[in-house]
């Protein structure tokens, strides 16, 4: 294989560091896949020549027969709201911004539908899972809310798309379902009616959120 020269900053400071060092720009960019840095050493690679050894060795790879796979990994983005930890399968999340303030709405019903907020020139319907899950203010808020990046998520299910604040965006995991673990009946709020299990990550239980009831709760509550 030709040898190339290419910043991989993402495995030093990026967002698959080993090390505690992290890159100034993840604030902004949230994700290495948004820098322009990863973009180019990208194409680096994709337009390097192809020694024929390395293709007669994947030609010798793909040729092989398939075996059969356990288990197919889920991905998911993994967020905060408050003191406690979720997950929503990644095809639902159309993208990830800065909050900006909303616009509320006269004789709103209740405190799920916030208002209405901008997203690129596109006005989107602006849900609180806070209230949705009944969940209570976190109490470690303002100790480390110089660490704290809320962000905007915007999610999609055919042509319904809502807009809720997170107090902090983590990253995407990929878990196997058998590893799902039932919720205890001490969880807090109604976040236990919104999830299908729990899967344990860096010492975190998240709540892998069930698609089908989140977006069925959420039209409910802003018909």
């Amino acid at each position: 294989m030709n040898h190339i020269k290419i910043n991989d900053c993402w495995n030093k400071i990026g967002v698959w560091r080993t090390s505690q060092e992290k890159c100034p720009e993840l604030d902004t960019l949230i994700h290495c896949n948004n820098c322009p840095t990863y973009s180019e050493s990208g194409r680096k690679i994709l337009d390097r020549n192809i020694e024929a050894d390395y293709i007669n060795e994947w030609k010798s790879f793909i040729s092989q027969p398939r075996t059969e796979i356990e288990a197919e990994l889920v991905s998911v983005l993994m967020f905060r709201i408050g003191d406690e930890w979720f997950a929503l399968a990644n095809k639902f999340v159309k993208e990830i911004t800065h909050c900006s303030n909303h616009h509320s709405l006269p004789h709103r019903k209740n405190n799920v539908l916030r208002g209405l907020v901008n997203i690129r020139g596109e006005l989107l319907l602006c849900v609180s899972l806070g209230y949705l899950f009944e969940l209570n203010k976190s109490d470690k808020e303002q100790h480390i809310q110089q660490q704290i990046h809320e962000r905007y998520i915007v999610i999609e299910d055919n042509e319904d798309a809502f807009v809720f604040p997170v107090s902090e965006v983590k990253n995407i995991l990929r878990y196997n379902p058998d590893d799902l673990k039932t919720p205890p009946s001490t969880m807090q709020g109604l976040s236990r009616q919104h999830i299908i299990g729990l899967i344990k990550h860096n010492n975190h239980n998240i709540g892998i959120l069930d698609s089908d009831i989140i977006f069925d709760s959420l039209r409910k509550n802003v018909s």
